[in-house]
């Protein structure tokens, strides 16, 4: 089970900072827990000013793959609003696949040339493979060219299901309902009139905190600690509020939609 954290700002925060609550969240680890939440692979999409997405990930390296991928971000990058960012420990089917980043976290869904789907995930969808046979040849996987992950088929089935029903909260619940399993789903869907970003909850993860303000501004991760440790300062001057602490292992349900105003 993996690590997810990601944030929807007014202002942009420096990445050296975001990369800080990351490299916490890799090595986190509870007493009761046999691994920490990564180390096997990091990634990370950043929306842009023109509305496109930049993504980069990296597989297991022989370091901190969070470090590796900050290196590469940061010759880009200084700082950024909007963010999703995950660090993989992959469940034993998939261990053979961690050293490849075609199998590391977001993945991305474009059902058109004027929709696009990320997604970052914690858990494990038991009916990856079912729900993978059910959509169309249209539907390109990154990772099946090495070994077909469940995260990856999260946002292509979420892209078919607004295909279906042309209603976000509908298809979001649908695609609640059509998960089996435990897993934590942070989602950004962008088209041509909104940008939204999704939370799901279902079943005992890592773990969820949410936290906000009263300027809608939003930010979540698996682990309340590696948040506090990075973003502790932040969190107070934007007078942000913990809405949702969902505890490791705690059985939970949760669907939430925060809109991302254009910048």
């Amino acid at each position: 089970m993996c690590g997810i954290f990601g944030y929807s700002l007014a202002k942009p925060v420096s990445l050296k900072k975001t990369f800080n609550v990351l490299e916490r969240l890799e090595v986190h680890q509870y007493p009761q827990e046999l691994k920490p939440v990564g180390g096997y692979g990091a990634g990370v999409a950043i929306l842009l000013n023109d509305g496109s997405i930049s993504t980069e990930k990296v597989g297991k390296t022989n370091g901190s793959p969070v470090r590796q991928l900050a290196e590469t971000v940061n010759a880009k990058f200084d700082e950024a609003s909007v963010l999703l960012s995950h660090v993989r420990m992959p469940s034993p089917e998939f261990m053979k696949s961690a050293k490849f980043k075609e199998t590391a976290q977001p993945y991305v869904a474009e059902p058109d040339p004027n929709s696009t789907i990320i997604s970052i995930h914690n858990g494990k969808v038991e009916n990856y493979k079912e729900l993978r046979k059910k959509l169309s040849k249209e539907h390109v996987f990154e990772s099946e060219k090495i070994q077909l992950v469940d995260s990856e088929v999260i946002p292509h089935y979420f892209a078919e299901l607004l295909n279906e029903s042309e209603d976000t909260d509908e298809a979001l619940y649908k695609l609640f309902c059509v998960l089996q399993g435990s897993n934590a789903i942070a989602m950004l869907q962008i088209d041509e009139e909104n940008t939204f970003l999704h939370l799901l909850h279902k079943g005992k993860t890592r773990g969820l905190t949410v936290w906000i303000n009263e300027r809608n501004e939003v930010i979540f991760s698996s682990r309340k600690e590696p948040l506090i440790g990075g973003f502790g300062k932040m969190l107070i001057t934007g007078k942000f509020k913990e809405k949702i602490s969902i505890p490791f292992k705690e059985n939970a349900g949760l669907k939430l939609s925060y809109p991302i105003s254009s910048k």
